[in-house]
């Protein structure tokens, strides 16, 4: 509530005045893909259909022939008509970044509706380089009603965008009191470049030097796993440093539960606007140790540590520190509770809601 307070915004009920209203939700990537926009965006279709929206999602996703029954529709791959058909009927939309082929008849044909647009990164290349599809986003940015997942991000973009954050899944990520903590270092994410999971082994091999008894698992999947498990071999961590797969929902709950301390070493090639995992570990008990970079300053807040991106002997050293001192660990894991309020998904639909409002006047 103080969060919302500083956003100079409003609670609104869960029956208020935007109740029942048809919201169509603009999704590049949506589930089975998995990723930080695909959770945000089925977390946001459940919370606004079980408010009582008319909730559709549009999005380039194909379906994988499992999908569950849920409270919203979704068209995948739509093709022009049936794209317009959906923003026609539409009392508003919701786009997660901006998508050309999913947005573009909202500037051409529906220059009155209703449109919030949500950055979840910057409007770059992820080297950083300004190519003609995102001179092209830039200029269209005139059209939708703004918002950034991050205070850094919406300083980046420029275009005077307000702030919201992004909900994690809270009956998924919590505290298992039935579950021993007696794994030590733990990693989430794809295993590509981006993610800096070599100068986590660097650091790990420090540390394993000073303190054997140190435990890593790395769980997650990707284009760079054979690399980084030769890098293991030749530091001599290979039989300690275990690499589990990629694991989502109740499984990487458990996992989370079961590791004291959560590592994101991210590099800021691309920078993250504000990811998701470090806020999952800390509702579920996990201290985290992140690269001071994008947004993730803004995810872990004052409940871990923050260390200079690449550089892994400062992070073998703040994770020496505090595997060595329990209080320390405690100390953080007492601020998570205040640190959440604002990712909470009812906190973060209100706000979500006061902003509806605001871009209907």
């Amino acid at each position: 509530m103080n969060w919302m307070k500083r956003q100079g915004l409003k609670r609104r009920g869960k029956k208020g005045l935007m109740s029942r209203r048809k919201l169509l939700i603009l999704s590049y990537a949506f589930a089975p893909s998995i990723g930080g926009i695909e959770t945000v965006s089925l977390i946001l279709a459940r919370t606004f259909a079980q408010r009582g929206y008319e909730v559709t999602v549009a999005t380039e996703i194909a379906s994988d022939g499992k999908d569950p029954e849920e409270g919203f529709r979704v068209v995948r791959r739509p093709g022009a008509g049936s794209l317009i058909a959906e923003i026609r009927k539409a009392d508003f939309v919701l786009q997660s970044n901006i998508s050309l082929r999913l947005a573009w008849p909202l500037w051409l044909l529906f220059p009155r509706k209703p449109f919030v647009l949500v950055f979840h990164g910057p409007i770059a290349r992820p080297n950083g380089r300004i190519a003609w599809q995102d001179r092209l986003k830039r200029a269209l940015l005139r059209r939708p009603y703004y918002l950034s997942v991050s205070r850094y991000l919406a300083d980046t973009i420029q275009v005077g965008s307000r702030v919201i954050r992004n909900p994690y899944d809270r009956a998924t990520f919590r505290p298992l009191p039935n579950v021993q903590r007696d794994g030590d270092l733990l990693f989430v994410g794809r295993l590509v470049t981006a993610k800096g999971v070599d100068t986590l082994l660097r650091a790990y091999e420090i540390v394993h030097k000073l303190r054997p008894q140190t435990t890593l698992a790395i769980i997650g999947s990707g284009p760079e796993e054979g690399a980084l498990r030769e890098l293991a071999k030749s530091l001599g961590i290979e039989e300690s440093a275990r690499f589990l797969g990629a694991r989502q929902g109740d499984d990487l709950s458990l996992q989370m539960n079961k590791h004291k301390i959560l590592v994101v070493p991210s590099r800021s090639v691309p920078p993250e606007a504000l990811p998701v995992v470090p806020v999952e570990g800390i509702a579920c008990g996990c201290v985290p140790v992140a690269s001071r970079m994008g947004g993730l300053p803004e995810s872990v807040g004052e409940t871990g540590v923050l260390f200079e991106e690449g550089n892994f002997e400062e992070l073998a050293n703040t994770l020496l520190d505090l595997l060595n001192s329990p209080g320390r660990l405690e100390v953080f894991r007492a601020k998570a509770a205040h640190h959440l309020l604002q990712f909470q998904t009812d906190t973060v639909a209100d706000v979500y809601e006061e902003h509806f409002a605001a871009c209907t006047r």
